[in-house]
C-alpha cells in the first residue's frame, strides 16, 4: 500500500491532467454500470429480455442522446412505471445534472487542482528520496550524477521561481548524459557478434532512473517542506546562491554570508529532528563564508541531532579553491577525479569496520578480496569506517579464495620536482587556490619547490593587492585581452626557456553566468593555445609533455569546445562539487575522507590523497606485466616492508596507471583481470600519505 501511494503520489505531481482524465473516465463506467445493473435487474416488460451489456449500451445511448429511451420504452403504455422512472432520472442525471451543472462544477475543481500540482502544493507520499532546497549552478550535476546509481533515484526539488526553465534544464541535461554514454556504449559494440552486441547492449546501456520533481513555492515554509517529506527524505541539499547573484555594480560580492540558506537549514532541521522523522538523514549545506560557517556550526552545537541526522558543512570555495590548485600542480589527476568523484565507474565507498591496525586490516583485505582497493581508515561520529575504491558498494563485501602469485616489485620514490603555475584569470576562489599553494610548500618532501606566476586584468590584480604576499608568487602580469602582446611574451619566457614542468591554470570568472558563462576562460584558451602552437610549429624539437593546460569552466555544456584542443583538461567545477555533494548525500561518512584528499597538511602533518608518480622515479626497476591485483598488493607490501617504511608504516595503494601517451585506466571491477604493462615515461596514480617535514 506504501509504494501504491508513493506512485500515485508522483503520478499526481508530475502528470497531474493524466490522473484527471483517468478519474473522469473512471466516474463514467461507473455511472454507466450502475445505471445498467439497476435497469436490466428490473425486468419489466419491455427489459425482460435486456441483459446487464444491453442495459449498458441503451444508457450510454440515453445520456447521448434523449430520443433513444424509445429503445428501452417502446410502448409508454405498457411500460411499468419503475423503469419509466429510472429512464428518466438516468437521461436528468447525465444530460442535465452531469453534462451541465456537476461538468461546470468539475471544471472549477479540475483547474483548481492541475494548477495546484503544478505550483507544487499537493502533498507527496514519498519516502528515501533527495530533497534540494534552492537551486544553482551545481544543481543539474547533483540530479545527474544520481543516473549511475544502481536503483531508481527520485529527487524533489524546492525552488523559489523559474520551476519550467529548471525543469527545461533537467530535461536537457539527463537527455545529453544518456545519449552520450550510450553513443560510447553502441561504438564499443560494433564489432562484436550479434549475441555478445546484444548482451553487452543490455548490461551496459545507460537509462533514465531518475524521477525529478520540481515544485516553486517557499523554501522556507514548514507546510510546503513537510508536503515534500523532508522527513522522509534520505539527504536533503541546502544549495547556496550563485556568485553572480550577489554582485554589486563594481563586481564585488558582499561579505554578509548566505542568511537564506541558514534559515533553510533551521527549519528543515526542525522537522527532520522530530520524533517521526527518519533516522540517519543526511542534510548538506553549502557555505560560502566564515559567517555561514560559524552560524551553522552553532546550529548543530544546539540541535544535537544524534542518531536522527547529520548536518554536513560543503564549502564550496574551499573545496574547489584546493581541488584546482591540486589538479594545477598535478594535472594528470584531472581525468582520475573525473571518474572517482562520479558514481560513474570507480568511486568511493565506505564500509563501517573494526580495525586498529590499518596496515593488517589492509594486508587481510587483500589476500581474499579482488573487487575493491581498501585505502584508509575514518573514524566518524564515534564508528570506525574503512574507505575504498571500488565500482559499487556490493563489491566491497566479494570474498575470494586467492593465493600469492609471488609478485614483488622494489621501490625508490624518489621526491625531487620543482613545479610551476601560470595562473589566468580569476573567480571567487582565488584565496582559496593560494591558500592551497602555501599547504603544499609547508608539507613538502624532499626537493619539491613551486613557483607560480599570476596573469589577470588591472582590477582584479589590484583587489589581490599583486598577490605581495604569497612569497611564491614569482610575478604578476597584467592581461589586456584586447592587447595580448605582453601576456605572450610573459608565457613565451615562462614555457620555453624554464626547465620545469609547466602547468597553465585558466579559471572561469564564476560572476559570468547566463549567456556569458566560461567566456573569459574560452577566450584566454584561444589565444594561449594559437600562440603555443605557433612556438611549437618553429620549434618542433620542444618537449610538448612539459606544457599542461587546465580550463576550469562551469557548463558542461562547453566541455565539447575543448576537447578540440590536444593536451587540454576541462575541469567541470560544478559537476565536481556536484558529484561529490551527491556522494555526501548517499554516504554522509566519506566527508571527511574528501576533506582530507582535497587538503594538504599543514606543517609535520599528514594528508592521504592519489599522487602520480613516474614510473622510473617510483620504481627501483620498471615493474614486469602483471594484474592490477598483482600490482596493488606488490606495491602495497614493498611500501609498508621496507626499511624506511617499517618505522614510518606509510602504506601505497595503486589506484591505476596513465600511459606516456595521455591514456588513464582507473582500475575496477575484478582486478585478476586486468592487465597491466608499465614502461618508464608511464606515470602510476598511488593513494599514499603527502607527508609534511617537520622542520
Amino acid at each position: 500500500m506504501r509504494k501504491f501511494r508513493e506512485w500515485i503520489s508522483i503520478q499526481v505531481a508530475k502528470h497531474p491532467k493524466r490522473v484527471v482524465l483517468v478519474l473522469i473516465i473512471l466516474f463514467n463506467v461507473l455511472f454507466i454500470s450502475l445505471s445498467a445493473a439497476l435497469i436490466s435487474s428490473l425486468s419489466l416488460h419491455g427489459t425482460e429480455k435486456m441483459n446487464f451489456f444491453h442495459a449498458a449500451y441503451y444508457t450510454i445511448t440515453m445520456i447521448l442522446d434523449a430520443g433513444c429511451i424509445e429503445s428501452v420504452i417502446k410502448d409508454i403504455g405498457t411500460t411499468g412505471v419503475a423503469l419509466t422512472i429510472t429512464c428518466l432520472a438516468v437521461i436528468i442525471i447525465g444530460m442535465i445534472t452531469f453534462s451541465g451543472a456537476v461538468i461546470g462544477y468539475l471544471t472549477n475543481i479540475l483547474n483548481d487542482f492541475i494548477e495546484k500540482a503544478n505550483a507544487g502544493n499537493t502533498r507527496l507520499y514519498l519516502s528515501d528520496h533527495t530533497v534540494i532546497l534552492n537551486w544553482n549552478a551545481r544543481a543539474s550535476e547533483i540530479v545527474n550524477d544520481l543516473l549511475y546509481s544502481d536503483h531508481k533515484e527520485t529527487v524533489v526539488a524546492l525552488v523559489k521561481s523559474d520551476s519550467d526553465e529548471i525543469k527545461k534544464e533537467i530535461e536537457e541535461r539527463l537527455r545529453f548524459t544518456i545519449e552520450k554514454e550510450n553513443a560510447a556504449v553502441y561504438k564499443k559494440a560494433e564489432k562484436m557478434s550479434f549475441f555478445a552486441r546484444w548482451r553487452y547492449l543490455n548490461n551496459n546501456k545507460l537509462g533514465n532512473n531518475v524521477t525529478f520533481i520540481v515544485i516553486e513555492g517557499n523554501i522556507f515554509s514548514q507546510r510546503q517542506l513537510k508536503d515534500i517529506r523532508i522527513d522522509l527524505a534520505k539527504a536533503v541539499i541546502i544549495l547556496s546562491n550563485d556568485p553572480s547573484d550577489s554582485v554589486d555594480e563594481d563586481g564585488r560580492q558582499p561579505d554578509e554570508g548566505n542568511p537564506q540558506a541558514v534559515k533553510a537549514l533551521m527549519q528543515t532541521a526542525d522537522i527532520v529532528s522530530a520524533g517521526n522523522a527518519a533516522h540517519h538523514q543526511n542534510i548538506i549545506i553549502e557555505i560560502t563564508d566564515f559567517w555561514t560557517y560559524d552560524i551553522v556550526q552553532r546550529i548543530i552545537n544546539g540541535k544535537e541531532l544524534g542518531e536522527k541526522c547529520n548536518i554536513v558543512m560543503f564549502h564550496v570555495e574551499k573545496f574547489l579553491g584546493q581541488l584546482l590548485a591540486q589538479l594545477s600542480i598535478a594535472p594528470e589527476m584531472t581525468p582520475v577525479y573525473d571518474d572517482l568523484f562520479s558514481n560513474k565507474g570507480a568511486a568511493f565507498y565506505t564500509e563501517p569496520v573494526r580495525a586498529d591496525d590499518e596496515i593488517g586490516y589492509i594486508r587481510d583485505y587483500l589476500s581474499t578480496h579482488k573487487n575493491a582497493i581498501p585505502l584508509t581508515k575514518l573514524a566518524h561520529n564515534g564508528e570506525s569506517y574503512f574507505c575504498f575504491a571500488a565500482d559499487s558498494q556490493n563489491d566491497i563485501n566479494k570474498k575470494h579464495a586467492l593465493k600469492s602469485t609471488g609478485y614483488s616489485v622494489k621501490l625508490n620514490n624518489r621526491q625531487s620536482e620543482c613545479k610551476r603555475v601560470i595562473m589566468v584569470g580569476h573567480n571567487s576562489k582565488v584565496e582559496e587556490i593560494m591558500s592551497s599553494y602555501e599547504a603544499y610548500l609547508s608539507c613538502r618532501i624532499g626537493d619539491q619547490q613551486l613557483k607560480v606566476t599570476v596573469i589577470d586584468d588591472a582590477d582584479s590584480l589590484k583587489r589581490m593587492d599583486d598577490y605581495r604576499r604569497y612569497p611564491f608568487v614569482e610575478e604578476v602580469v597584467e592581461l589586456d585581452i584586447f592587447h595580448i602582446d605582453k601576456t605572450v611574451e610573459t608565457i613565451h619566457r615562462l614555457l620555453f626557456d624554464a626547465k620545469e614542468e609547466t602547468s597553465i591554470l585558466i579559471l572561469s570568472d564564476d560572476t559570468e553566468l547566463g549567456e556569458n558563462t566560461d567566456s573569459s576562460a574560452l577566450m584566454y584558451l584561444v589565444y594561449i593555445q594559437d600562440f603555443i602552437k605557433e612556438r611549437l610549429r618553429e620549434n618542433p624539437a620542444y618537449d610538448q609533455n612539459k606544457i599542461k593546460t587546465i580550463v576550469e569552466i562551469t557548463d558542461p555544456g562547453h566541455f565539447d569546445i575543448i576537447k578540440g584542443y590536444d593536451r587540454v583538461d576541462a575541469v567541470i567545477s560544478n559537476r565536481f562539487t556536484g558529484n561529490i555533494i551527491t556522494q555526501i548525500g548517499e554516504k554522509e561518512s566519506i566527508y571527511d575522507f574528501y576533506k582530507d584528499l582535497l587538503s594538504y597538511a599543514s606543517k609535520g602533518g599528514q594528508s592521504k590523497k592519489p599522487q602520480v608518480k613516474k614510473v622510473s622515479s617510483f620504481f627501483s626497476e620498471t615493474p614486469a606485466p602483471c594484474t592490477a591485483y598483482d600490482l596493488v598488493r606488490a606495491v602495497f607490501e614493498a611500501s609498508v616492508s621496507s626499511a624506511e617504511a617499517s618505522q614510518k608504516q606509510y602504506p601505497a595503494l595503486v589506484l591505476g596507471y596513465i600511459k606516456a601517451t595521455g591514456e588513464t585506466i582507473v582500475f575496477s571491477g575484478d582486478l585478476s583481470e586486468i592487465k597491466v604493462s608499465l614502461e618508464a615515461e608511464d606515470k602510476i596514480i598511488v593513494y599514499s600519505d603527502f607527508v609534511g617535514q617537520s622542520d
